[in-house]
């Protein structure tokens, strides 16, 4: 019983939701490169490469953010004892190094994408760059992590490469920027007594979704000249409750918008490929309990 608490603490701790961003992009930038192809075989494999990549770049911040994520009452792996530090180390390194293996013998453009995204995430949260410290680093660490090479992966594995086909990694590219300004908001208080300099440390909640707001038009521009109207209703519903929070400014509603375009992106990949949505809905119910019997709390939730 013990032991499989430990396994569950350490799935948990590689924040399977925060994944949601990683599986949905790739797999709609796959359905759109390829709209008749099972995502099976090597696009699978590659898949969970993206995916041990982005765990261990949160095992590793987790280790470098122990004090603000105390600050901000974040949960709390390192802080409660769940997990130890060496051990936090030791998932990490196994964790990337399994990504960077898979990477290697995926293909040249999958073994260069994994090995900037582990790249990304070390410099993310280690010194001496700790780009997630930096106004503009941690921006662009997400959205070109999340928004471009994620979807990079896919369309340059295709024999012709064209400008057109950058428009779906631009698209995710300004959708990522637009959802991380809000998400650093909540943060703000412990990024200051932590002596970070982040975008939120620097600029007003209403500057932040006000610049959130441009990427999101901007991002419905893209959609328009990729002919997509699901990815166009995906901006036009965010920019209703952008500007909605905008107005409004409340911490819940702040929360509730930058989380509706992952959302909104989750429910297109589960449409293209049901089995998806069907492993969603099972995540979501498993992570409930765990964090209701493990630390007491209600999560994931909307707001």
């Amino acid at each position: 019983m013990v032991e499989t608490v430990k396994i569950l603490d350490f799935f948990f701790a590689a924040r399977p939701m925060l994944h949601l961003p990683i599986w949905s992009v790739y797999l709609v930038s796959f359905h759109e490169a390829f709209p008749e192809t099972a995502v099976a075989g090597q696009p699978l494999l590659i898949l969970a490469a993206l995916s041990l990549a982005g765990a261990g770049s949160y095992y590793l911040n987790q280790i470098f953010d122990y004090r603000s994520d105390f600050i901000n009452q974040k949960l709390g792996f390192l802080q409660r004892g769940y997990i130890r530090r060496l051990d936090m180390i030791i998932a990490y390194l196994l964790s990337t190094s399994t990504a960077l293996a898979i990477g290697y013998f995926s293909g040249d453009m999958a073994a260069r994408v994994i090995i900037l995204l582990c790249l990304l995430g070390f410099s993310y949260s280690a010194p001496p760059l700790r780009l997630k410290d930096r106004p503009v680093g941690g921006l662009l660490a997400n959205a070109i992590g999340f928004g471009l090479l994620i979807p990079m992966v896919v369309p340059l594995e295709l024999p012709e490469f064209t400008w057109e086909r950058m428009l779906v990694p631009g698209y995710f590219f300004l959708t990522v920027a637009a959802v991380y300004l809000l998400t650093v908001i909540p943060d703000r208080e412990g990024d200051i007594l932590d002596g970070k300099n982040t975008l939120a440390a620097i600029f007003g909640d209403r500057v932040l979704i006000g610049i959130a707001l441009l990427l999101l038009v901007l991002s419905s521009i893209d959609a328009y000249l990729l002919d997509h109207i699901m990815l166009m209703g995906i901006s036009f519903a965010s920019i209703v409750l952008f500007l909605i929070a905008f107005v409004i400014n409340r911490e819940p509603l702040i929360l509730l918008a930058c989380k509706l375009p992952i959302f909104l992106l989750s429910l297109l990949a589960g449409y293209y490929y049901p089995a998806y949505l069907g492993f969603i809905i099972v995540l979501l119910i498993v992570t409930r309990l765990y964090y209701r019997r493990r630390f007491g709390i209600i999560y994931p939730r909307l707001n």
